[in-house]
């Protein structure tokens, strides 16, 4: 049979096969460039991405991969906004991991029966580690609480028996692996020795010590231009670098220039946070109504720019939490969420009120209230980076 064109030229018909010949699909099974899917995905919560494996074999397959891994942390890792948090919850000395982000809950038992309480360190491209103190049984396991449904415990090869000051995870990004570095009490129970294993090796190493330990090591460590960072003696600041694993101290920024009170000197509280990636000092004790922050904008030459927080610009003053010029003294700074400093005044007395929580924004110099519920527990950023890569015994 032949057909006419719009030209009334004979055509022949086309066979049903060509006709409904389907377009040749992409490797993502709907006719997406694999490059697309992968963009669009790692750009997505890891509970939504977890749901997306149940699509199709392809986006399972997509999602495990180390690209999409690399890619996840790249574009979603480093949003300012969807951090989530992780702690600890004590039932009977049974231990269990919380981990709660974008709505979605987990928790994770650790499976241990220990007088000895477990801390949570740090978080690191969403693995968290947790250690006991225990000197005779050293326990220090890593899980990534978002995917992972068991602990991964680190050898102890190479340990030194001692107690634990602080166990630290962090990223080379120059060897591309990750490490622990534990801190532990030195033999004469005065200084601080270092070691560290790179994850996935069975023996860790000893890096060196220092003769006391620093004031504010059991604060959360502050990551910024490639080391860690603590408050130290002296208005000092302990840094470890991930990369040399080389250690020292940083002098603090001269915050009293301006200040001869030597009273007001004497009560001076300090803060390390990080904003915008550069470390930053935070102390409140010049000015009842103010608090002084100082960023280190250039890190090798440690040069320091100065800001103030002038709290009598909130709506509501300290005034009205209770009477008494001295309670302003109790703000603080918590951290750095969302390009904005969370300030905590929690009261000096049990009589006094409940404390409130605020958000402040050095860009626009405004404060809002924030609920709570969003400063417990850890910061933690999730990821699909997980523990169970580095070691091949789970608990």
């Amino acid at each position: 049979m032949e057909y006419s064109n719009h030209q009334g030229q004979p055509t022949r018909e086309s066979s049903s096969k060509e006709i409904l010949k389907p377009q040749t699909p992409s490797s993502d099974g709907f006719h997406l460039p694999i490059e697309i899917t992968s963009n669009i995905l790692s750009r997505l919560p890891v509970p939504t991405v977890l749901l997306f494996r149940l699509v199709c074999k392809a986006w399972s397959h997509l999602t495990r991969t180390d690209s999409f891994i690399q890619q996840h942390l790249e574009n979603f890792g480093k949003k300012e906004k969807d951090y989530g948090s992780v702690y600890i919850r004590n039932d009977f000395f049974e231990y269990t991991l919380f981990y709660c982000s974008n709505g979605h809950f987990r928790s994770v038992k650790i499976d241990e029966i220990s007088p000895e309480w477990f801390y949570i360190s740090n978080s690191c491209h969403g693995l968290v580690c947790v250690y006991n103190q225990d000197i005779s049984i050293v326990t220090i396991r890593i899980i990534n609480p978002a995917i992972d449904d068991n602990f991964v415990e680190l050898p102890d090869v190479g340990m030194t028996k001692s107690k634990v000051l602080n166990v630290c995870l962090c990223y080379d990004d120059q060897a591309n692996n990750y490490k622990a570095v534990r801190f532990y009490c030195s033999s004469n129970g005065k200084g601080m020795g270092i070691e560290v294993l790179t994850l996935g090796d069975t023996t860790w190493r000893q890096v060196g010590e220092i003769g006391e330990i620093p004031t504010g090591f059991t604060d959360v460590v502050q990551f910024a231009s490639g080391a860690m960072h603590w408050k130290a003696y002296g208005e000092k600041i302990f840094f470890f670098k991930t990369t040399e694993e080389t250690f020292g101290f940083i002098e603090s920024p001269d915050v009293d220039a301006d200040d001869d009170d030597m009273i007001m000197r004497m009560r001076k509280q300090i803060d390390l946070t990080v904003y915008e990636g550069c470390l930053c000092f935070v102390t409140r004790h010049w000015h009842p109504w103010k608090l002084k922050f100082f960023v280190m904008e250039d890190y090798v030459h440690r040069v320091w720019i100065e800001y103030v927080i002038d709290l009598m610009k909130m709506d509501e003053t300290p005034f009205s939490d209770i009477n008494g010029f001295d309670h302003c003294s109790e703000y603080r700074s918590i951290k750095v969420q969302r390009g904005k400093f969370l300030l905590d005044n929690s009261p000096r007395y049990e009589s006094s009120p409940k404390k409130k929580l605020y958000y402040y924004n050095p860009k626009t110099e405004s404060f809002e209230n924030c609920d709570d519920t969003q400063e417990k527990g850890y910061q933690y950023k999730e990821s699909f980076v997980s523990a169970s890569k580095f070691c091949n015994e789970e608990i």
